[in-house]
């Protein structure tokens, strides 16, 4: 090797390595990762969320709740201090479908750009979809089939093919949403997930391929079906289940009397374990409609395709 020289080699658009943050404001909770920079396989240096509900009280009230809001805005003036003592000159900040939706969604952006010190972007249905996706296409080489990216507050679905992006929507069916539209109902929440899919005719299209699973109730989901069959490693990214193993597992958890009596539920956080019920009725009807070859999770949603939207294209050609 001539000295001085690197390897691997690096591309000239990542040479400096500077950290690069994101924060993410989601129908549920608040959350900030810092990688070390905008390249291909970004390690994350800080990660951090806040449960905050912002989404709960949108379908009652069209508002986001004070109290929700006041737990956001401390969130958000942590992670900026977080974010001046690791130097992070690059940070980005987007909200999603509880903001985009809510009456007072302006005047919550207008607060938390003044502590952010930053633009905070309101995202689309459109965009969220599309930065799913690119997430999954960070995370997996050469992906086909569905990616699903379940929120407190609406869910994201997008057709990929290899680089390609093809037919996509967002739905009104998260978790927290759900909760309240379906008076916590998780049999109620099955029926409005099941109106809701009929109404897309390009999900036929997902039939006998893969179903990348995104969001942390869904995530929530696969940390269970671990514990229950003794699964020897804990790495979340890229983990497999069955498509009719994972029906199953959805109509155990939504069916249930007490969620506590679920084989395996200590390991699911409690502040998961309200919404699961309803996250797993989503799937189990998504599933049941697609009738994919299988189930992929992925740690990898909208924050790391952000960042995928920010390379170049030669970086984000690299495996």
């Amino acid at each position: 090797m001539t000295e001085g020289n690197s390897w691997p080699p690096r591309s000239s658009s990542v040479e400096d390595f500077e950290p690069i943050g994101v924060i993410d404001i989601g129908s549920n909770s608040v959350r900030l990762v810092i990688y070390e920079g905008a390249i291909r396989s970004p390690a994350p240096l800080f990660n951090e969320k806040v449960l905050c509900g912002l989404g709960r009280s949108i379908g009652s009230t069209g508002e986001l709740g004070a109290d929700a809001v006041a737990r956001a805005l401390a969130a958000l003036r942590r992670f900026a201090a977080i974010a001046r003592v690791l130097r992070v000159k690059n940070l980005q900040a987007i909200a999603t479908a509880a903001v985009r939706e809510a009456k007072n969604g302006p005047m919550f952006i207008a607060r938390g750009e003044v502590l952010l010190g930053t633009t905070i972007q309101i995202l689309s249905g459109k965009r969220e979809a599309e930065l799913a996706a690119q997430g999954i296409m960070m995370g997996f080489v050469d992906a086909n089939g569905i990616a699903g990216d379940l929120g407190g507050g609406s869910l994201e679905l997008i057709d990929i093919a290899g680089s390609n992006l093809r037919q996509g929507t967002t739905l009104p069916l998260g978790g927290l949403r759900l909760l309240e539209s379906s008076n916590s109902d998780s049999d109620n929440a099955a029926k409005i997930s099941n109106s809701e899919f009929s109404k897309v005719d390009w999900l036929a299209d997902g039939g006998e391929r893969d179903f990348y699973a995104v969001g942390g109730t869904w995530r929530s989901l696969a940390k269970l079906h671990m514990a229950r069959c003794d699964y020897p490693l804990r790495i979340m990214h890229g983990y497999e289940i069955a498509t009719d193993a994972a029906i199953e597992l959805c109509q155990t958890i939504r069916q249930a009397k007490k969620l506590s009596s679920v084989e395996g539920m200590s390991v699911v956080a409690k502040g998961r374990q309200e919404v699961l019920p309803y996250g797993a009725a989503v799937l189990e009807c998504l599933l049941k409609k697609l009738q994919p070859r299988r189930v992929i999770f992925s740690v990898f949603g909208i924050r790391e395709g952000l960042l995928f939207s920010l390379l170049s294209a030669i970086e984000q050609a690299r495996d």
